[in-house]
């Protein structure tokens, strides 16, 4: 029997970053972002997701401190309504992951490869084509961390 994969989320006002694990739970891999523009109701665009890939489990980036304390803010409320929907429209279990410096991560990964330029003068599609894959690489580090943690429990 396969296992369910896990969902993994960076979320923003403007793109969602989604990462799916492999079925055992030991590899993040990026998927795709969701950019609310295209997918206003982003919950049924969720819902696709989590049918078409078997999705068993969910892990939400959650801004926390440097310290790992919540502070309460814009993001912290609009992230806490994220789940609340999640968590009201799927039967599944939804994790929040500490998201902190993901993006400065995915970012400079990105840099590394060569695949990402939005700190240079790049064209405004181009900044936007970067932009989605960060939002896509942070869900990545961020579901990665939560499956590290998951598998040195057991």
């Amino acid at each position: 029997m396969r296992s369910k994969t896990v969902l993994g989320i960076d979320f923003g006002e403007r793109r969602i970053g989604i990462a799916l694990s492999d079925p055992d739970r030991f590899l993040a891999t990026g998927y795709t972002t969701l950019d609310r523009r295209e997918h206003p109701d982003i919950l049924s665009a969720l819902a696709k997701i989590i049918d078409e890939e078997s999705v068993g489990h969910i892990v939400v980036g959650y801004p926390l401190r440097t310290d790992g304390k919540v502070s309460p803010g814009d993001k912290t409320e609009a992230v806490d309504a994220f789940i609340s929907s999640l968590e009201s429209r799927f039967t599944l279990p939804v994790d929040r992951e500490d998201e902190a410096f993901t993006s400065s991560l995915a970012q400079d990964s990105l840099r590394q490869r060569g695949g990402s330029k939005a700190g240079g003068k790049a064209n405004r599609k181009k900044r936007q084509q970067d932009k989605a894959a960060i939002d896509r690489v942070a869900a990545c580090f961020i579901l990665q961390d939560w499956l590290d943690r998951q598998g040195s429990r057991t």
